[in-house]
C-alpha cells in the first residue's frame, strides 16, 4: 500500500480556543470531537485535526515536543471569493497579517493570518480578471 497523508495534527495549547477559530471564525465542519482531539473535515479526502499539546504529551511520553515558537509550516486554504471571505473574517474580529495581495508568478491571491496558536495561515484563490 502506497503512503498516504490523510491527517494534519496541528498541537494547540487552548482547545475551546483553537476549536472556536477553526469552527466557528472559519466555518470548518467537525468531524469527531475528543476533547484533547478534534477532527476537522479540511476537505472530502483530508483531515485536520486539533491535539492539545499536554495531551499529545501525556498520550505519547517518549515524543520530544519542542517548546513553541517560530514558523515551521503554514496551513492554506483554497477560499471562492477570497475578498467577501477575507470581509467576513475581519467582521468576526480576524486581523491580518498580510491582506489580500495579487501574485501574478503564483497566478493567485492570498491573504495571512495567524490562528490563535500563532500558526501561519494562508487563504488563496484565483486572480479576479
Amino acid at each position: 500500500m502506497p503512503l498516504e497523508m490523510t491527517h494534519i495534527w496541528l498541537l494547540v495549547e487552548d482547545m475551546p480556543r483553537a476549536l472556536s477559530f477553526y469552527r466557528d471564525t472559519l466555518g470548518i465542519e467537525v468531524l469527531n470531537d475528543l476533547g484533547e482531539f478534534v477532527e476537522l473535515r479540511a476537505n472530502a479526502n483530508f483531515q485536520l485535526s486539533l491535539f492539545t499539546r499536554a495531551a499529545m504529551l501525556l498520550d505519547e511520553p517518549g515524543i520530544t515536543i519542542g517548546p513553541i515558537g517560530g514558523q515551521h509550516a503554514t496551513l492554506a486554504f483554497e477560499v471562492d471569493g477570497l475578498d467577501d471571505y477575507c470581509a467576513q473574517l475581519r467582521a468576526k474580529g480576524v486581523t491580518f497579517i498580510s491582506g489580500e495581495a495579487n501574485h501574478p508568478a503564483w497566478g493567485l491571491r492570498t491573504a495571512f493570518l495567524l490562528d490563535p496558536d500563532g500558526n501561519l495561515l494562508c487563504l488563496y484563490g484565483g486572480i479576479s480578471a
